[in-house]
């Protein structure tokens, strides 16, 4: 009975002392979390003050990389009301890039895109290799530059490393694409071409 007892005991004091821990665990990552929202907080706020002079704002929330996977990879995204016109847009650090960015610039970037450089590369690849399967040209968050899809139909003829080469010619030096990823493949066939500049 006495050795029963005394197992009961200790049985519930393990019990005790697990969730105990289990609370101090929480404890400390809540601490832990709470110090790197500051700091999430504090390089918004360095940001907006380099690069957003001009508007007056409000810290709305943090969120979690999950929360909003469109724009890139981070930890801590910070939601910004602009005071003056109630848009609300994202701050964070991109741990891939090393570098802060924002939702406001990210879709200034893919609008840019969509409005003056994909018809200048449709144009110009139509009028120098022909019809395409598919050109696909969009901001790429994951690399931090655009990237450049030209996909051909497999009955296509085959373009040659000099094809590409004056192709990047043109994103380059006429249309001023100073950094892109380029694609160029068929469907269905192994001939391709790649570039990261």
């Amino acid at each position: 009975m006495k050795n029963g007892f005394k197992r009961l005991i200790y049985i519930f004091g393990a019990i005790i002392i697990f969730f105990l821990l289990i609370v101090l665990a929480f404890k400390i990552i809540g601490i832990l979390n709470k110090k790197d929202q500051d700091e999430a907080i504090k390089q918004t706020q360095h940001y907006l003050a380099e690069n957003y002079q001009d508007i007056s704002y409000e810290i709305q929330d943090i969120l979690s990389s999950t929360d909003f996977k469109h724009y890139g990879y981070f930890e801590h995204g910070v939601t910004v009301e602009n005071t003056n016109t109630k848009d609300t847009f994202l701050v964070f650090y991109d741990k891939k890039m090393k570098r802060m960015e924002d939702s406001i610039n990210i879709d200034q970037e893919e609008e840019h895109l969509e409005r003056e450089i994909t018809p200048q590369i449709e144009k110009f690849i139509k009028e120098h290799f022909g019809d395409t399967r598919y050109i696909y040209v969009s901001y790429d968050v994951a690399i931090g530059k655009p990237l450049v899809v030209v996909k051909f139909n497999e009955n296509h003829s085959d373009l040659t490393q000099t094809d590409f080469d004056t192709f990047i010619t043109y994103l380059k030096e006429t249309i001023d694409l100073k950094h892109a990823n380029v694609i160029v493949d068929y469907w269905t066939r192994d001939l391709s071409f790649n570039l990261e500049y």
